[in-house]
């Protein structure tokens, strides 16, 4: 008896503990008196704290209570995405790009999007493609140099200087 009382009090403590620590950084809930200025600084204050994961939290938030606002919005989902690209969910942070360029295509608001967003996704797709194409060539090169290694060989094409 003594013993499954102590399985079961340390299973609601390990649990208790991991429930606890999961939920840690994010609040259970927004201050709903919050402007919508006020969700923008709390998310930056997170992101100059490499807190992303309460930053994507704001900024969802956000859009889900101010849908209205057109600007803002176009500034949150690029943030989000940006996020996505910071912590190198490079997939998460294409979808996030490409998604809103083509509302800068498709919506009947665009001429109301800051153009500025528009550039820095571009930028950040092709920060994406950069990143794929320097992770293969570093891959490459160190592929190369242990074969060269291997084989006693050197990566220049020019002799060894003897003298």
């Amino acid at each position: 008896m003594r013993s499954s009382s102590f399985i079961r009090n340390t299973s609601i403590l390990v649990f208790s503990l991991v429930l606890i620590t999961s939920c840690a950084g994010i609040p259970s809930g927004v201050n709903p008196e919050w402007t919508e200025a006020m969700f923008f600084k709390n998310a930056q204050e997170a992101m100059d704290n490499n807190n992303y994961k309460l930053a994507l939290y704001y900024y969802e938030v956000f859009s889900i209570r101010y849908p209205e606002n057109i600007q803002k919005g176009i500034a949150a989902e690029y943030e989000k995405a940006f996020i996505y690209y910071k912590t190198g969910k490079y997939k998460l942070a294409k979808d996030g790009f490409e998604a809103l360029l083509r509302k800068y295509e498709e919506s009947p608001h665009a001429m109301l999007f800051p153009p500025r967003f528009r550039f820095l996704c571009e930028a950040g797709l092709g920060n994406i493609e950069k990143s794929k194409t320097v992770n293969n060539r570093l891959f490459w090169r160190i592929r190369e140099k242990a074969w060269a290694d291997e084989h006693d060989q050197s990566l220049t094409d020019s002799p060894k200087n003897e003298g």
